[in-house]
């Protein structure tokens, strides 16, 4: 072999062990910023878990919050209208980066900065949302990892159709503020009937005081069972929309483990905590001096199959059929 050939592997390791060296010491009067625009509160689990997975991933890469980096995450109100206030916030802080995996916020921070990088966490259809110009050259300040929701969400109804055949009616509890979420919502109601033989109906939930009025047409229109797309509304009330499925005895599925951990049935899709994990090699990347239009978005590719075995006890469905297949049982 050639003595060239030898030096090359050699240089990219010596690279590599210089740049986490560079981050870790990186002076602790002076660590770099992670701005973080999140959905729920402080105290919901689901915030937890994920700004816990952020930070285990961003050690990965040599930066310690407190030390090196610190996390300025930042909570709306009763209302996705607050974000437009909060990513004013990060910006006037001169952030460093930009997370968020809630459309609406997303697009607030970008009305408030075009130079800040901004990384997505798993929102959907980024190209159709006008986040970025393609998938492989981004554009703009914004990069980051996008869902394939769309795909996913016919699975999830298949998956109620294999435990309950006989189920004709199908509800999907989207936003209608949410573009990503009314265009899934459309595509679901124009596709579905003839690929699975039930009917959808959309039911629109923007704020939290259409929750009662969206039951109430679940209600009245006899639906056998629900798909909850996760939007930044129905993912704050969605321990409400468990408690009222098991009340009505109605099967439940949505594309992100979360809902299914907080007692919806089932979820077929990603593992939130995996994306935000992920999230950290774009923040690294971009600490270290990479722009977000020279990184590609990533498609999330790994889909688990989650099901809520107490609920399914409560709304007396046999779940033998799926159990074999489950990624996760939760008792």
């Amino acid at each position: 072999m050639k003595r060239g050939h030898l030096l090359r592997p050699l240089a990219v390791v010596l690279f590599t062990v210089l740049s986490a060296f560079l981050a870790w010491s990186q002076p602790p009067g002076n660590p770099r910023r992670v701005g973080v625009l999140l959905n729920a509160s402080p105290g919901d689990p689901a915030s937890k878990r994920n700004l816990q997975a952020l930070v285990d991933g961003l050690r990965d890469y040599g930066w310690e919050e407190g030390r090196n980096v610190v996390l300025e995450a930042r909570f709306p109100g009763s209302g996705s209208t607050h974000f437009s206030d909060l990513a004013a916030e990060l910006v006037s802080l001169n952030v460093d980066v930009i997370l968020s995996s809630v459309t609406p916020a997303i697009a607030a921070a970008r009305s408030k900065t075009a130079t800040i990088p901004i990384i997505m966490v798993g929102p959907a259809d980024p190209v159709g949302t006008g986040f970025v110009a393609s998938l492989a050259r981004p554009g703009g300040n914004i990069t980051g990892i996008a869902n394939q929701i769309e795909t996913i969400s016919v699975k999830n109804l298949e998956l109620v159709k294999e435990i309950k055949p006989g189920i004709r009616r199908i509800g999907i509890l989207f936003s209608p503020d949410n573009s990503s979420s009314g265009r899934i919502a459309r595509a679901m109601q124009e596709e579905v009937p003839s690929r699975l033989g039930v009917t959808v109906v959309p039911i629109g939930v923007t704020k939290p005081e259409d929750i009662a009025e969206a039951f109430a047409n679940i209600v009245r229109e006899q639906l056998e069972g629900l798909l909850v797309l996760p939007t930044g509304v129905l993912a704050l009330h969605r321990t409400k929309i468990a408690d009222f499925a098991v009340q009505h005895k109605l099967p439940t599925m949505a594309p992100f483990d979360l809902f299914a951990r907080d007692g919806l049935l089932m979820s077929y899709g990603y593992d939130s905590r995996i994306t935000w994990r992920r999230a950290a090699s774009f923040v690294d990347r971009i600490l270290k001096g990479a722009m977000p239009t020279d990184l590609p978005v990533e498609q999330m590719d790994r889909f688990q199959l989650i099901i809520n075995l107490k609920t399914a006890r409560a709304i007396g469905l046999d779940m033998t059929l799926l159990l074999s297949r489950a990624d996760e049982v939760i008792e």
